[in-house]
């Protein structure tokens, strides 16, 4: 590692008696005991002790960070990396998760997290990870160069009272039942195969896929599991991923009914939803029903079955709209801390994003303005030619002005140039071939990532 990274200075003496250093096997049990306080909740635990046990196939013990108060030998503060590879289009990627961030309260504000942030990213940039990404409450991670800019959890809930019932004559076109290892390659196919239309997906090696069946504890709050649909004859369909307790309703301001949580849902090529529809509702509230409520949850029984699939999926288009309750998506806080180095890593997908478009075969350049730096793209016939950094001379040079971190969210696909215009004054295009031409460069992501 360079001299001079933050890495190498590993221990550091923060004054005060803390000292940060890389955690070890040993603070196992403490940090276990910390994260499940200081998130208040008992899963917690569990996904601690997995990602600190040496087994899971990207993280162990030396990828948290702890704050150690030295006159007692106290974890106040920690943290952790869990790096992974994304794609995005199909271009594999290096990505970064920061998580299980927590600091004690009478610990607060003396700039602990900031500091184990600048350890977390020198040991994301060591590991050539071109984008960090972090989930958690709304705001706060915009201090330290984040920005919520990437869909996830959108929610499409059905109420149990809303499962249609069985008609006359009705005969069922499908049923579910649980996975056994002889499914695994079916189900690993069918997931490879949903996540080529992606543009950012977290695929999984072999290592990565024994992990998820038969690797993580029994009681983490990570662990899935599967259902096989099949046909009435028993020649599998698709797979329901769902995990393996009914949750309250997410986030403040929810109202504490538990549902039936479905994390991802595929079908097999050639096989349709319209058809299994009826009867895969009412499969899956069978197994709601069955399910074991959370813990800390305050309801008793399912009250429904919650989709966490994206704000689109194929499924959602069979079901009346008078039975579904829809929530928009929360996000993920995206950091890109070299985006001329990402755009050039993934231009191979923009150039084929522009492949069936208005913008097919475009040629021409294309400046893009941050205000106090840019990037230039030149383009022929279609291919990127030329991507470099470029430095505008004044407020107004550019084809198009992103103030701040404002560009990802188009980059992400959570937003389209029409409403990063309507909605920041200082964000503009220059003329409608520019709007195109970006819409169609960074398309829209309506989907969930299964991430690690």
């Amino acid at each position: 590692m360079p001299k001079n990274s933050i890495l190498s200075k590993m221990p550091i003496d923060l004054g005060d008696n803390l000292k940060l250093r890389f955690a070890t096997p040993d603070d196992v049990d403490a940090l276990t005991e910390f994260n499940v306080r200081l998130h208040e909740a008992e899963d917690a635990g569990p996904n601690v002790k997995d990602l600190m046990s040496g087994n899971h196939p990207t993280c162990n013990a030396s990828d948290f960070t702890v704050v150690e108060d030295t006159t007692t030998g106290k974890i106040v503060s920690s943290m952790c990396l869990i790096s992974q590879t994304w794609t995005y289009s199909g271009i594999p990627f290096e990505f970064g998760q920061p998580e299980f961030v927590a600091t004690e309260a009478e610990y607060r504000r003396r700039g602990l997290v900031r500091k184990q942030f600048e350890v977390i990213h020198a040991l994301s940039e060591a590991r050539r990870e071109l984008m960090q990404g972090i989930t958690g409450i709304p705001w706060y991670y915009r201090m330290f160069g984040y920005e919520m800019t990437l869909d996830m959890e959108a929610e499409l809930v059905i109420d149990g009272i809303h499962i249609p019932a069985v008609k006359d004559g009705e005969t069922e076109t499908c049923r579910l039942r649980s996975r056994t290892d002889a499914d695994n390659a079916f189900i690993q196919d069918l997931y490879a195969h949903a996540i080529e239309s992606q543009v950012f997906a977290c695929p999984r090696s072999p290592e990565l896929w024994e992990y998820e069946f038969n690797g993580r504890s029994a009681d983490s709050g990570a662990r899935m599991e599967w259902l096989l649909i099949e046909d009435t004859e028993g020649t599998r369909l698709g797979y329901v991923q769902h995990l393996q307790w009914c949750y309250d309703g997410w986030g403040e301001g929810k109202d504490t009914d538990a549902n039936f949580i479905v994390m991802r849902m595929e079908l097999k090529p050639g096989v349709g939803y319209l058809h299994l529809a009826p009867s895969l509702l009412r499969e899956l509230w069978k197994k709601a029903k069955a399910t074991p409520i959370a813990v800390e949850s305050k309801a008793s029984a399912a009250a429904g079955i919650q989709f966490m699939l994206g704000r689109e999926h194929p499924f959602y288009t069979v079901l009346p709209k008078s039975i579904v309750r829809k929530d928009l998506p929360y996000s993920w806080y995206i950091r890109i801390p070299n985006l001329i180095a990402f755009l050039r890593h993934i231009q191979p997908a923009l150039e084929k994003h522009l492949i069936g478009t208005v913008a097919e075969g475009y040629t021409g350049e294309l400046k893009m303005s941050f205000y106090r730096s840019g990037i230039r793209f030149t383009f022929e016939q279609g291919c990127i030619t030329k991507l470099t950094d470029w430095t505008p001379e004044d407020i107004e040079d550019g084809d198009a002005v992103f103030p701040d971190l404002t560009f990802l969210h188009l980059l992400c696909g959570r937003c389209r140039i029409e409403e990063l215009d309507a909605n920041f004054v200082d964000c503009w295009t220059k003329n409608t071939t520019t709007a195109v031409l970006l819409n169609c460069l960074f398309p829209e992501f309506k989907s969930e990532i299964w991430h690690l």
